[in-house]
């Protein structure tokens, strides 16, 4: 017999930043053969052809209000659909690394589970429900939604990513010889896909105080340290790289860096840096 996926909609609790209220509104995404996706989403005051929608991706607290509420305010007055997946730390232990691989290095076969074509179809999901006329999106990813950003990046299957912020990644995935996940030997890459990968518009944000070497959520396995002591000296090491990449292949590389100082590893403080590079141009 037949088993027919569907999507489940249900209102959640409208909550209150500052001087405003909105409703957040959740979808189970359910329509392919992997576990369930809950996609918490805010809708502006209207939806029309022209909205666009932005994705944020959590980090490893996987608190999703967590990581929209910073957002409300900017998007009050715009025309954006503002989405954040929530995946689960029993279905997705290893989000961060499309689960393709574990933080230890070591690489899952079963890639029935891959999320290298998450994203996108969460994009079709929501053009399809509200008849956008939109052709791209872009996204956010801090802490561990940056290093899924970066590795969606690199391995997803779609291009209709406009502009991304990565936010302090706690370690990465190069374009060096290292084995994955720490580099691409093993998995490797395409040139058409780094070549579009290296020119997309990226902002790159660091704290420079978040540069503690035995903070609990810091990556310790031997190929992370390889890439420095903690996140800001990680986050460097990283965009120096992927500048001498470019070099050497004569790739131009647009991606936008910016170093803040008196920032940790603070949610809120970085998603506000972020938000004016991904909001300001948008009506």
């Amino acid at each position: 017999m037949k088993c027919f996926k569907y999507f489940v909609l249900s209102l959640i609790t409208v909550f209150s930043f500052n001087a405003y209220s909105y409703e957040i509104n959740k979808v189970t995404y359910a329509s392919w053969d992997k576990p369930d996706v809950d996609l918490y989403y805010v809708l502006p005051k209207q939806v029309d052809q022209n909205t666009k929608v932005i994705f944020v991706i959590h980090g490893s607290s996987r608190d999703v209000k967590k990581y929209i509420s910073p957002w409300l305010e900017s998007i009050e007055s715009k025309n954006i659909i503002l989405v954040a997946p929530h995946f689960s730390s029993i279905s997705y232990p290893n989000y961060a690394l499309l689960e393709m691989a574990t933080s230890s290095g070591k690489i899952l076969t079963d890639q029935s589970k891959h999320l290298t074509d998450s994203i996108s179809a969460f994009f079709t999901f929501f053009k399809n429900k509200y008849s956008l006329d939109a052709t791209n999106y872009r996204i956010f990813g801090f802490s561990g939604g940056s290093q899924f950003v970066h590795r969606y990046m690199m391995y997803g299957v779609d291009t209709r990513i406009e502009r991304a912020v990565l936010g302090s990644a706690g370690w990465y995935t190069f374009l060096n010889n290292e084995p994955f996940p720490y580099g691409t030997k093993f998995m490797p890459i395409d040139r058409n896909r780094y070549e579009w990968f290296l020119t997309r518009q990226v902002l790159f944000l660091l704290g420079e105080d978040d540069n503690d070497p035995n903070h609990s959520s810091l990556n310790s396995s031997l190929g992370a340290k390889n890439q420095g002591k903690h996140r800001y000296d990680r986050g460097v090491n990283y965009f120096n790289s992927m500048i001498a990449f470019g070099e050497e292949f004569e790739i131009p590389f647009r991606w936008q860096y910016r170093s803040i100082s008196n920032l940790d590893h603070d949610t809120e403080t970085m998603t506000m840096n972020a938000i004016p590079f991904l909001v300001d141009d948008l009506d």
